[in-house]
């Protein structure tokens, strides 16, 4: 074991985050991806925290069709939440699909991108 290593697993860390966001929700926070294990909860310096989870596939929803290997994205410009698209203009890229399916509203499996 290397003397300077924090985490022995990293696959779940605890984060400052938005205070609205809820157990489920998609989190981006600048190049970190991960999926919230936990609703926002105040911390003793005021500040919101949830843990995110970095590593598996996780359903969100989008009317988009989507393709396997397809980039999701957080839909509308938005740091957090369930609402998907496939397009990347203005969005933050939270993984790739690992199932196909049509273009009418419904589930999504992301694949997290980390």
């Amino acid at each position: 074991m290397a003397l300077n290593e924090v985490y022995a697993n990293g696959e779940s860390i605890t984060y400052p985050v938005n205070e609205n966001v809820a157990s489920g929700d998609f989190v981006v926070l600048g190049g970190i991806v991960g999926v919230a294990e936990t609703s926002a909860v105040e911390g003793e310096d005021s500040n919101h925290y949830a843990t995110l989870r970095h590593i598996g596939v996780f359903r969100g929803t989008t009317s988009d069709a989507v393709s396997v290997g397809d980039a999701i994205y957080l839909a509308s410009e938005a740091t957090y939440g369930t609402a998907l698209t496939t397009t990347s203009t203005d969005n933050e890229l939270v993984g790739y699909a690992v199932k196909a399916k049509a273009g009418v509203a419904g589930d999504v499996y992301v694949r997290i991108n980390n």
